[in-house]
């Protein structure tokens, strides 16, 4: 009698080869991955590598103090009646082969109640063969011709990246930024070491206090190299004040240092009666206008 078939073991060997199918392409698939790998470091993470460090060393970044006071461009930002935009300007550029800004600040994030977002705008349009470059920042959003302007705004800061050949010289200053107006108020530069305090104008109106980098055009009562760095710009579209101003500056390690003040609208400058205060380093004066304030050496 003939035993009967194992058909127990006839069951096995289809599914023993389609599990070596799927094995080998498995073992197929993290082959061909690490192939892929490899041909990513070596030929394009290696070259990205190495055009950005030849980027690098292409030139050198410097600070903007290595930079003579006469070359430095001297920079102006002023708001608008409203608040919602700044125009900023740039003159005396021609030392410089091409020049960048970043004009960032903080305000109200629209989002989240109580926090704060970084709101901005760059600037790489500056023609420095120019006399003076002119342009207009919005603070906020634009949509089909309605803005939206930023609130909450205090503060905020002015980078400047400026190139001869392939150095960059880099500028970074901060700006108070106040409205103004409907009563007396006290502004103060973001350092601390500028003071103006005005009288009502009856309306409101903004203001911004800043470093202006270098220095206004054409002095002819001193030497840049008589200059006593910073330089306080306070920028508005207010008139003459109705009463008086004063203002305030600490200015370190000197004896009788003179002040002059550049006014805006007539771009000339004025010799400005001051008083100094030996026993706490200021120098103290009576204003009738903003203007751009320059502490000048006299040791």
């Amino acid at each position: 009698m003939n035993p009967a078939p194992n058909t127990a073991q006839s069951t096995n060997p289809r599914p023993i080869q389609f599990q070596s199918k799927k094995t080998t392409y498995i073992v197929a698939a993290i082959g061909f991955m690490a192939i892929a790998a490899a041909i990513y470091f070596l030929f394009i993470f290696q070259r990205g590598e190495e055009g950005i460090s030849m980027k690098s060393q292409q030139g050198e970044q410097k600070e903007v103090a290595e930079i003579a006071i006469a070359d430095r461009p001297f920079v102006t930002l002023t708001p608008t009646s409203d608040g919602a935009e700044i125009i900023i300007s740039i003159e005396n550029m021609g030392k410089f082969d091409a020049i960048e800004y970043e004009l960032t600040y903080l305000a109200d994030n629209p989002q989240s109640l109580g926090t704060k977002i970084t709101r901005g705008a760059t600037g790489t349009d500056v023609n420095t063969r120019d006399a003076k470059y002119k342009k207009s920042v919005l603070l906020g959003t634009a949509s089909r011709g309605v803005r939206s302007p930023d609130t909450g705004i205090t503060d905020g800061q002015l980078i400047m990246h400026m190139f001869i050949g392939e150095d960059e010289f880099l500028s970074e200053t901060g700006w108070t930024f106040e409205k103004i107006g409907s009563q007396a108020s006290t502004i103060k530069s973001v350092n601390g070491n500028f003071e103006i305090e005005v009288p009502s104008f009856g309306r409101d109106y903004w203001v911004i206090i800043a470093d202006t980098v270098g220095v206004p055009p054409n002095p002819t009562e001193f030497t840049p190299e008589e200059i006593i760095l910073p330089v306080y710009g306070t920028f508005s579209i207010a008139p003459t004040f109705k009463g008086t101003g004063t203002i305030t500056i600490k200015v370190e390690n000197q004896t009788t240092p003179k002040l002059f003040a550049y006014n805006h609208t007539d771009s000339a400058f004025s010799d400005v009666e001051s008083v100094w205060g030996a026993d706490t380093s200021t120098l103290t004066a009576d204003v009738s206008n903003f203007a751009t304030f320059v502490v000048v050496s006299q040791e």
